[in-house]
Order: structure tokens, then sequence, then C-alpha cells
């Protein structure tokens, strides 16, 4: 038993030995440390990676390697904790590297004791990379949010039986509702009842399938109406193997109903070229007929004898025959040949000849004919020239600036309303880029919305920007944008739109914000002191009440009430009263210096004072000094103890806040203390009805 000592002193000095050993030739960062804080132990990655030399470190504090901001936590509660629970896990720290450099850290340590006294051996992971990872994870995170939001598409998250995990603006805009209001509603309930069996199939093929799937379908908005939406759905799988499904829509109605009217029209001039009856002739140079269908008793109401016994010159206009014979002394119609040609009961109908010459070894040549009716089509290029007179009439009289671009997005038309919107000559604007008009700040944006349209993303688009006025200023104008897409082959061609000037609309759009935001700020503001009012306070209260749990940080309140006030109205009067509550509110501003302080009328002649981060001699302070501010106010109360205005207030401060503690009990906690004051004489600050030394001093100076 005698040498026990002595093993234990060989034990601890090979513990050290090995300590040292092992701590110098680890590959990780590991340093150790005694009671005292000292470095006694130090690894070559350590040193590798903050820059230092064993000689350096060794015997200095632990703490003068941790970045300032955080020394004081360590030193008053970080380093005695451990030594009291004799362990740590994942410490997050920053520590100070010999060029200056901070680096983010993980520690964990345990403690080993030893003769000697407790010895430390920490592990130290360097996080720097992990932690600009995830902040650039997150901002990217949100870079994408902003892109999602303010896309027209609806986009949405959904398990696959349809419970809505996400859902931006535009989505819930067509359900007039806000996101979070449809966050875990069933898309399937949009959908009408006998469309969901066939979305639900659809949806499986999605889970089955690698890549996206398209569909359309209807959805049943709030009004009851029906919209086509087509959508673009892929499963999505994290890490957990759960499955959600990302979809994004776009309202095709309006295609639909275009693509519905168009294979409706397509349907009836397929019929009509179906049944329709041309009339086919065989006829010689000089005109003169030697066959007729059929069809000339439809066309023209001749039988098909009649019309080989008819001359040219007879069922041919006047003003065409010359034309007709000219032609075919060619021997061929080889283009399309519009002429007109008298019916039997003497009306005339425009008719197109193509024909070729058809040769016989017997006969001379002759040219087989075929004459179609196109009565109506002429009658419809009338029309339309007849329109694009009364379009153009319009575009030119209308007070929107009318406008054509081609694919270079430069403008090719302008109507003469340019004139009164942007004070330009029509010929002034053609052969210009709008994007060179535009507002530095908006061209971007304008530029996207015109690749847009010509990309074939989008068929229409309205945009508001600025454009330069000819005098210089700039006004806010709304555009109305369209593709122009060419019929036959589909391409996008260029785009039209229409322009108008709104800037007095947007005057009076900024004067309803500013004036909406000023009433916003008086609905939480007391109308007599101008202090936050007590809605204001409430929500402050619940906010910094949650901010103080989790960061484990103090929170104070101070309730004041001012000393026999209503004595002091009947004595002086309410507006005597008023104005001393105004004073006294004034006066508890001016002696709040903190952003995060909240001063509050909370109700009647009582006011509160919430600080965040700040202990009780802290809010003492504050308390003290309000006191003292609104004594050297003087305000004359004959009925007072002092002939003067005097506040009583009670202090609070919690300093760990318990996951079940209630703010309301912060405040019961201020109002008991409060009423101490006034048992004690008023004019005092107690905390939790026990008056603190320096403050009861103070007040019985006063």
């Amino acid at each position: 038993m005698a040498n026990r000592p002595e093993r234990d002193a060989d034990h601890d000095a090979n513990f050290r030995a090995e300590l040292g050993r092992r701590t110098a030739i680890t590959p990780a960062m590991l340093h150790s440390i005694d009671e005292r804080g000292r470095i006694i132990s130090v690894s070559d990655a350590w040193l590798a990676k903050l820059g230092f030399t064993r000689a350096e470190v060794l015997g200095r504090q632990s703490w003068e390697f941790i970045a300032p901001a955080q020394r004081e936590h360590a030193i008053k509660q970080a380093l005695p904790e451990f030594f009291r629970t004799g362990r740590c896990e994942n410490l997050q720290l920053q520590m100070v590297c010999k060029d200056g450099r901070i680096i983010d850290v993980l520690l964990s340590s345990v403690l080993e004791d030893t003769s000697e006294g407790r010895v430390s051996i920490s592990v130290i992971t360097d996080i720097t990379t992990l932690k600009e990872t995830k902040r650039r994870l997150a901002e990217s995170e949100a870079r994408y949010r902003n892109l999602v939001e303010d896309q027209s598409e609806l986009v949405s998250l959904a398990t696959p039986d349809g419970k809505l995990l996400y859902v931006n603006s535009a989505y819930a805009s067509l359900r007039g509702m806000q996101p979070h209001e449809m966050i875990g509603k069933n898309l399937f309930d949009f959908v009408p009842p006998d469309a969901r069996a066939d979305l639900a199939h659809h949806f499986r093929n999605v889970c089955d399938c690698d890549g996206s799937l398209s569909n359309e379908n209807q959805v049943v908005l709030p009004d009851g109406r029906r919209r086509w939406i087509g959508w673009t759905n892929r499963a999505l799988t994290d890490g957990s193997g759960q499955v959600t499904i990302h979809s994004v829509g776009r309202d095709i109605d309006a295609r639909l109903v275009a693509e519905r009217l168009l294979q409706e029209s397509e349907e009836r001039y397929r019929f009509l070229a179906e049944n329709s009856i041309d009339m086919i002739l065989l006829l010689g140079k000089d005109g003169k007929r030697y066959y007729a269908s059929p069809s000339s008793r439809t066309l023209l109401g001749y039988e098909p004898e009649e019309m080989l016994a008819t001359d040219a010159r007879q069922v041919i206009h006047a003003d065409d025959i010359a034309k007709v014979l000219r032609v075919l002394a060619t021997g061929a119609i080889d283009a399309p040949l519009p002429f007109r040609m008298r019916r039997k009961n003497g009306s005339y109908v425009w008719v197109e000849g193509m024909g070729r010459a058809i040769s016989s070894a017997n006969q001379p040549p002759r040219i087989l004919v075929v004459i179609r009716d196109i009565t109506q089509r002429i009658d419809a290029e009338q029309r339309l020239r007849e329109s694009e007179a009364r379009y153009r009439l319009l575009a030119e009289n209308c007070n929107d600036m009318v406008f054509q671009l081609d694919t270079s997005l430069v403008r090719r038309y302008v109507s003469p309303a340019c004139r009164d919107v942007l004070g330009y000559e029509p010929q002034e604007m053609c052969g210009v880029s709008p994007i060179h008009m535009a507002h530095p700040e908006d061209a971007p944006r304008l530029a996207l919305v015109f690749q847009s349209l010509l990309g074939g993303e989008t068929d229409r688009q309205s945009i508001v920007n600025r454009i330069r006025h000819r005098k210089g200023h700039w006004i806010w104008v709304e555009a109305q944008l369209r593709a122009v897409v060419e019929p036959s082959t589909g391409a996008r061609s260029g785009v039209i739109g229409t322009l108008r000037d709104i800037s007095a609309r947007k005057v009076a759009e900024d004067e309803m914000a500013n004036t909406h935001r000023r009433l916003q700020a008086l609905a939480r503001e007391d109308s007599l002191t101008g202090l936050a009012n007590r809605r204001a306070f409430d929500d402050a209260l619940l906010r910094e009440h949650r901010r103080a749990r989790r960061e484990n940080s103090c929170l104070g309140l101070i309730m004041i009430d001012v000393d026999l006030f209503k004595m002091f109205n009947d004595r002086y009067g309410h507006l005597e009263g008023d104005r001393c509550l105004q004073k006294i509110g004034r006066s508890i501003l001016e002696i709040l210096r903190r952003p995060g302080d909240v001063a509050a009328r909370y109700g009647g002649e009582e006011f509160a004072v919430l600080l965040p981060g700040t202990d009780q001699r802290g809010a003492a302070e504050v308390a003290e000094r309000i006191r003292k501010r609104v004594l050297g106010l003087a305000i004359l109360h004959d009925a007072g103890s002092h002939e003067v205005v005097t506040i009583s207030a009670g202090i609070a401060v919690i300093a760990e806040i318990a996951p079940d503690h209630e703010p309301e009990a912060l405040v019961r906690m201020a109002d008991h203390a409060l009423y101490g004051a006034k048992r004690e004489g008023r004019n005092r600050v107690f905390h939790c009805s026990v008056p603190l030394p320096l403050v009861a001093s103070s007040a019985n100076a006063a």
C-alpha cells in the first residue's frame, strides 16, 4: 500500500507522455488542457491548421485561440460547464489562426482524472467549408424560391395521393387563396369527379417513370367554372425514399378553345372541299368547248349540253374575256386564273381556272380546265381588305400606341398615338428597339419578356415599365404583347402590342401604398403618447420571448404606473392629464437607446418597457433613470408626496426560459413588483416585490 502513490505518479507520467506522443503524431486536430485551461498537448494537424509552432502554443490559455466575440462565453460558461460535467459534444466555436483568419470548428472533449488533476482530450473538426457550403446552398435555394414564386406558371409539390405540400403564388391565385392556405389540401378536390380516376392513373405512371410526363385536365374554379390546365409532372424521391410529385401547370383553356374552333373550321372546310362541285371543261385554244361536266348545273345553272352550245363571250364577263382568251392561246393555264362567269339567271360568279394541255394524235391540242367557284374567297378577300382598313383606322386613331416588332425586336410599325404617349413621330420610332428606350433597371426584364414571346414559351404577356419621353423624363407605361405566329409554319415572326401611359395610375397606386403603410403604423401606435400600443406590445413580447428562449438569453420587463394619477386628473383636468402622459412617454423614449427596446402605453396611466438581452441590474438601471427623469420633469401635483408627478416601477427579468414558460408570466411578475413599489410608498423601483438596494437608496435620496 505504501507504493501506491508512486504507482499513481508513474501512471500519470506515463499517461502524459503517451498523451503527448499520440497527440503529436495523430492526423486529427487534437489538444489537451489542464484544469487551469492551459494547453498541455497539441497535435501536428492542429498546429498546421492554425499556423502556430508547438512552442508558441504550449502553456497558453486555450481561450486565447478562440475568436474574441466568443471568448467571454467560453471563459464564463463553456469551460466551467465542461469541467463540471466532464464532457462536451459538437460545441460550435470560431478559432483564430496565426495569420488572423477565423475558422469555424466543432469541438468534442472528455476529461481524464490524474493525480495532478483532470486533463481534457479534445477533438476539433474544421467545418468552415461546410458552413460556407450551407450558406451558398441557402442563397441558391432562396434564388430558386424567388424564381418559382415570380413565374406565372402554376407550381406545386404534392404527395402521390394529391396532398399539397407547396404551391406558388400563381397557383394559389387561381384558387383565390394565399399559398399557405392551400397547404394540406388535396388537389383531387379541384378536379371534376369524372376526371379524378384518370388523374390518379396518370400520377401512378409518373411515379413509375424516370422522366417527366405531361397531362391535360380540367380544374374547377371557386366560382364553379372549369378551365383546362396543361401539366408537366415529375416524381421526386428524397433520401428517405419519400416520393413527391413536382408539377408545373399552364392555363391552356384559351388554346384548347382556339384549337376546338380551328378543328371545327377545318372540318367544315374539309366537308366543303370533299363535296364541292368543280366544273371541268375541255377547250380549244379559241375557247370552243368540247366537254362540260355535270357540275355546270350547280355552278352556272346550265345543262352540260347548253354549255357546249354557248360561246365563250356569252358566259364570260366582258371585262375578263380578253384576258381569258389570251391565256388560252398559250395552250395552258399554268397559274390560277380568276375571272367572272355569267350564270343562266344573268348573275355573275367569280371562278378560278387551272388547266393543262392535252395532246391527241388525231385531234388538235386542247386544254383540260378545272373551274372552281371562288365567289366566297373573293368576298372574304374583300371583307379582309375592309377589315384591315377598319383596324388600321382604329390603330391610327386609338389613344393607346399600337406597334409591331420583327424577330430582331425592331419596330416596323408605330401608330400615330406615339405623339401623345412619348412625344415622337411614328417614323422616328420605326427601326428602333423598345429595349433601348426602356429605363436601365427595366430593360433586362423587358428583354426576357420579348424572348419568352419569340421563343414560344408564351403567346401573350403584359409588362409595366418605364420608358423615356422625348422631353427626357421617364414615364410609366403598360404594354400588352402578343406573339405573331405564322399559320402555315407555326413560326414566331414578331410581336404586336399596345402601349398605354399609366404614370397617373402609378402615382395613385404609390400614394395608396404609402397611405396603407401609414395606416398600418398608426394601427400599432398609441395616438396620445406616440408609443407602441397594447397590440404592438403584445406582439413584441411574444416575439422577444421566443427569441430569448431560442437564444437562451435574458429578457427584462418594466411595468410603470403614474402615482395618484386619478387624483391628478380630478385636480387638474383630463387635458392636463393627457399632457402629463405625453411628457412621461417622451421621457421614457429618451432613456431607451437600443433599437430593440420597446416602450408602450399598456393602458390608462400604465406603461411597459420591454428590454431584450437585459439582466436584472441593467433593467434596474433603466427603470431608475426613467424614474429620475419623470421626477425631474417637476410636473405639479399637490396631492403627491413630493408635490410633483412621480412614477412607480416593477421589474421582472428571466434569464433561462423553460419550455413551458408563457410570456404572460413575465407580465404578472412585473405587475407584482409594481404593486410592491406602490405598497412601499410609491416613487420607487421594485424587483419581484423585493426592493433592489441600489434602487432603494436612490429612491430614498430622491
